[in-house]
């Protein structure tokens, strides 16, 4: 194979600090009552099970298998046994129904349309999830066999995702016959592809127009071939297709824009929370592909601003769409075309569509599974954050103990335990953002003048031996497509956090235990940065971890900025939106009632509109529910 890296086994790495106390508190939200939400969660669709004599669509297959997945991965992360059984009551039933040509799953999924096969790609993750942590080879034999046995034809809409799984598969087996069905598979979805998810417009400059979690899906395959095979064409295909997505639709806080398709990147765009975990699992092969650390850097801000801003603090509760600036989030709030004045943008437990409820489990799962890769005798920290990995080195256990509160600090710490010494190499992430670092082993110290690689440390590792990193990162302001300014520090996106008074919805269907959320301010945010004169002035402050960092009041670092209030700029009453409502085609229709959206920024500012100064607090956008992550620029008086 011709990855860089490799992935290590789930339950190899064990998350600590604030990475354990977010998944525990998931494992109490959402990821542990999802099913008490009602339909689609409440019934054991890949147990054959369904409502009454329908017969189900492909949809709730898909939203269930994300739930599986994250549910699985943070059970075993969290030693969550109950989330763990759940999940393996599922598997369990898969893998004594399968039928005589191997097929797996329910009857319904043998539709032939190219849509009712994807969910199984979704599916077989969680199955490969449970093999990485029981190496059960008859998980490996069936989905051998499901590919084998059979004859379908894959190349068709997100069927062609199935690649991913046959390479997983040829990995594991080295049947060369699995390899050629994948390259197969391909090219004849190139020949049949009329979108934009084609090679050829990957490879091309070409804007695309696509659904955001299919161009995430998409896009990643030819990073997968090329690991099988070598071949250059199917990387530069997935390299070129992220570049444009990072060029033309990446948004402040690290998502790219999904609403529900690629639309723009200016300051009003949100993305489906689906592609925060989408977006972040195609990354983590493109990492593993080209072994450059930009992939990593682009997680970490993904996950800790985009993916943590989605979710609300106890995981109750998830937004369909998020945006850098939401200055409320209620069920008549969506600013977007798609379904523009309803329910997408509130904290839910339950949206119109499902997917993003399930799919949200995954992203801080997947993270921790990553957090660490290794080639051979080669260790790397691809990510970073307080966790254990243990590994075996030529037959000797080693574990490393990483200690660190990073995001929220700059140093991190990695202790080795080992039995005997042993020789290894351990390379270290120096991501782009970092002015160089400083690597520390035992104590005696290295500059690193260099930014965006993974510095080597080859020798012989005993017992105890410490190695230090630590990163220099400076506060940058970015400037977005509409002519407005964000901060950054390091991964971390900052925002003017809004307190909210928060008011329970029900829900359309459930049991009560969990419920949807208007939240509203009553706090000023309107406000404008000079960035001339604000950059100047710029504090930030660190203070200890201290309960939930993802909170306001808890967010353990933030940025002191002068801004200006812009009278002119508030939030937008309207009695009257044109939703767009199916984009595949763009067919928009009128819609009345009362709607309260957020505003765009305001694009010419005279003098008269410009308040005083004052200091405001920023804090990162994970820790900030309601917000105004990208400001206005103005020339303020004087």
């Amino acid at each position: 194979m011709f990855q860089k890296f490799q992935t290590m086994d789930l339950g190899k790495i064990k998350p600590c600090g604030w990475v354990k106390d977010f998944l525990l508190t998931q494992a109490d939200g959402l990821t542990g009552k999802l099913a008490h939400t009602g339909y689609p969660y409440s019934i054991d669709f890949w147990q054959g099970k369904k409502r009454g004599e329908e017969t189900p669509p492909w949809e709730v297959f898909e939203q269930n298998a994300y739930w599986i997945d994250g549910s699985y991965c943070c059970g075993v992360l969290t030693e969550r046994g109950d989330l763990v059984a759940r999940a393996d009551e599922n598997f369990k039933y898969s893998l004594s129904h399968i039928a005589t040509d191997g097929f797996i799953g329910p009857e319904a999924l043998r539709e032939t349309d190219g849509w009712h096969r994807w969910p199984q790609v979704v599916y077989f993750r969680a199955l490969i999830a449970k093999f990485e942590y029981t190496h059960d080879e008859n998980i490996v034999s069936a989905l051998s066999d499901f590919y084998l046995k059979g004859d379908y034809d894959y190349s068709t809409m997100r069927e062609f995702l199935h690649i991913e799984i046959m390479l997983w598969v040829y990995d594991k087996t080295g049947d060369e016959r699995l390899l050629v069905l994948a390259e197969k598979t391909y090219l004849d979805y190139q020949r049949n592809c009329k979108d934009d998810n084609c090679e050829e417009v990957m490879l091309s400059d070409k804007k695309p127009y696509a659904h955001g979690v299919t161009y995430d899906e998409t896009c990643k395959i030819g990073a997968i071939l090329y690991m099988a095979t070598g071949k250059d064409r199917y990387l530069r295909a997935s390299v070129n297709a992220f570049e444009k997505l990072d060029k033309m639709f990446l948004l402040a806080d690290g998502g790219h824009c999904s609403n529900e398709f690629v639309i723009g990147n200016d300051s009003l765009q949100s993305h489906e929370t689906c592609t925060i975990s989408d977006y972040t699992w195609a990354l983590y092969y493109l990492l593993m592909a080209t072994g450059e650390t930009k992939y990593a850097d682009k997680i970490e801000r993904c996950i800790f601003n985009a993916g943590i801003g989605a979710v609300k603090e106890d995981f109750s509760a998830v937004q369909y769409f998020s945006c850098p600036n939401q200055v409320l989030a209620t069920q008549n709030s969506n600013h977007n075309a798609f379904f523009c004045g309803e329910q997408w943008m509130g904290y839910n437990s339950k949206h119109n569509t499902d997917c993003c409820v399930g799919n949200a489990n995954r992203f801080m799962p997947n993270f921790v599974r990553r957090l660490w890769m290794q080639k051979g005798n080669e260790i790397f920290a691809t990510l970073y954050s307080p966790n254990t990995v243990e590994f075996s080195i030529e037959g000797n256990a080693v574990k490393i103990e990483e200690k660190t509160d990073y995001p929220f600090e700059d140093t991190v710490t990695f202790r080795i335990r080992t039995e005997k010494p042993v020789s290894f190499a351990f390379s270290l992430r120096i991501p782009a953002w970092s002015r160089g670092a400083t690597v520390t082993v035992n104590g005696r110290e290295e500059m690193i003048d260099q930014s965006g690689i993974f510095f080597k440390i080859e020798r012989v590792f005993a017992d105890e031996d410490e190695v230090v990193l630590h990163l220099n990162p400076q506060v940058k302001a970015e400037m977005s497509s509409d002519g407005g300014v964000s901060f950054t520090r390091g991964p971390l996106v900052f925002a003017l956090g809004l307190p909210y008074k928060e008011e329970k919805v029900k829900a359309e269907s459930g049991d009560g235990t969990l419920c949807n959320y208007n939240l509203t301010t009553a706090a000023p945010w309107n406000y404008g940065i000079d960035v001339k004169e604000s950059i100047k002035d710029l504090r930030f402050e660190r203070k200890g971890i201290s309960g939930n960092p993802w909170t306001l009041a808890g967010a353990p670092v933030q940025l002191k900025v002068a801004a200006y209030e812009i009278k002119n700029w508030q939030i937008v009453h309207a009695k009257n939106v044109t939703q767009i409502y199916n984009l595949y085609d763009k067919l928009s229709r009128e819609k009345e009632g009362d709607f309260t959206l957020t505003p765009p920024l305001p694009q010419e500012i005279t003098e008269d509109e410009i308040g005083k100064s004052e200091t405001i607090t920023l804090v990162p956008v994970g820790a900030a529910k309601l917000r105004i992550t990208v400001f206005p620029t103005i020339v303020a008086k004087g």
